[in-house]
């Protein structure tokens, strides 16, 4: 967990960027430990599963997550890829809020459209790699401003879902502000585009673009801010180790 998060050892006198992606490696982790669970499910494909039968898998998993208080989430669970379950050609296993009752579900074609055209499922379903989205506006199932961490089931060579989590901004902001101004009074945490998910300048809101795509940047290390009030300033940009994250910190 990110240091600010240790109670026990107290806060520490100075973060470094790598420290910012600590809460999202771990939530990436936990979510690596699902699979096999799942993966048992889908290794016959003449039987794919039914949603009875993921569900009964997801929700003990994603119930046991939510009710961590180390980790502010506001949702989680297993979104099946098109046809990949015997009794519904779309399937979300979806728990959110506080109370980790509320189950979102959506087999009709129209919602499963929907979410399959998201960032959220189409990167880790395109890529086979794991993904960090947001900030974005959760118009599926929390109208609330979201990052979500996803990572692709596969088995047997195909992608059959993603497994992941959601997070408010505003919980996000709890959880890595303290850390995010140890590092530096006006430090913001980027996505890979460049916009902010998290800043210490209060000016900053989440979803502002700041410094464009460090990823693709010449010198990353002094990138022009974005912004007329920021005319002739500039930032250095630090990746948070090979996440899509990187922590953005004014020269």
């Amino acid at each position: 967990m990110s240091i600010s998060r240790i109670d026990a050892a107290g806060p520490s006198p100075a973060a470094t960027p790598a420290d910012l992606g600590t809460f999202f490696r771990e939530l990436l982790e936990i979510l690596e430990e699902w699979k096999p669970r799942l993966e048992v499910l889908f290794r016959d494909p003449a039987a794919a599963p039914s949603r009875r039968e993921v569900d009964a898998v997801v929700e003990p998993l994603t119930i046991t997550l939510l009710q961590r208080t180390d980790y502010p989430l506001a949702g989680g669970g297993f979104v099946a890829a098109h046809n990949a379950l015997g009794d519904a050609p779309w399937h979300m296993a979806w728990w959110q809020g506080r109370s980790k009752e509320v189950q979102v579900l959506s087999s009709v074609e129209s919602m499963g459209e929907a979410y399959s055209r998201r960032e959220w499922f189409t990167v880790p379903v395109e890529t086979g790699n794991s993904h960090i989205t947001g900030p974005y506006v959760d118009f599926i199932c929390t109208d609330e401003y979201t990052v979500t961490l996803t990572s692709p089931l596969t088995v047997g060579g195909k992608v059959v879902g993603v497994v992941g989590v959601d997070v408010f901004v505003e919980s996000l902001e709890e959880v890595l502000l303290p850390d995010l101004r140890r590092v530096h009074p006006e430090a913001s945490l980027v996505n890979r585009v460049g916009r902010v998910v998290v800043s210490a300048d209060p000016q900053l809101a989440a979803g502002r673009l700041l410094v464009g795509d460090w990823r693709q940047a010449a010198e990353p290390a002094r990138m022009e801010l974005r912004g007329p009030e920021h005319t002739g300033r500039f930032a250095a940009v630090h990746p948070c180790g090979a996440l899509p994250l990187a922590v953005a910190v004014p020269l």
